[in-house]
């Protein structure tokens, strides 16, 4: 079954990621990813729904573990998009190779992991075993924007064509 296909069953739709930039003006210098040959470096996202901002806040203080896991599960879908938008088509991942997961977390909280799992776990199920990331799951005091969560992924790709990338500072105010 297509990525696309399992994404529309689990009731999920990826935005445009030309969309989410000029809905979500930030002026910020980045591009939204770089290829190296057959890898693809993702710039960090954050959880959006409906063009918004989803579950902003702090970890362990204004969201629970389980709004965590879903701030970090929409990251991830905010990360398909600039695949989606990169390579055309999300069956030309070959394998999740990495993601490194920030979360805003209250002190004492020391549950990261199991909130960087909710992105790492929509990756398998959309993938299979290729959606298995080697990985890092880090606390921090404050992400951009409020965000509860923000993710950066890497890739491995097949094929070569890739878009050029979408330059974050385009969209400014």
């Amino acid at each position: 079954m297509k990525v696309e296909d399992k994404l529309a069953k689990l009731g999920l739709e990826l935005p445009s990621l030309e969309d989410l930039y000029r809905s979500n003006v930030s002026g910020a210098h980045y591009i939204s990813h770089f290829p190296v040959q057959n890898l693809l470096y993702l710039s960090g996202t954050t959880p959006r729904k409906n063009g918004q901002t989803y579950l902003p806040g702090v970890v362990g203080k204004d969201l629970t573990l389980e709004q965590g896991r879903e701030a970090a599960r929409y990251a991830a879908i905010t990360t398909l998009a600039a695949v989606k938008y990169a390579l055309g088509d999300l069956d030309r991942v070959q394998q999740i190779v990495h993601m490194l997961g920030f979360v805003n977390s209250a002190p004492g909280f020391n549950d990261q992991p199991r909130v960087i799992n909710g992105a790492a776990d929509l990756l398998v199920e959309l993938f299979g075993e290729r959606g298995k990331p080697t990985r890092a799951a880090i606390g921090c005091q404050g992400l951009g924007g409020g965000a509860s969560v923000e993710i950066i992924v890497t890739l491995l790709f097949s094929g070569s064509d890739v878009r050029p990338p979408l330059a974050r500072d385009h969209f400014v105010k």
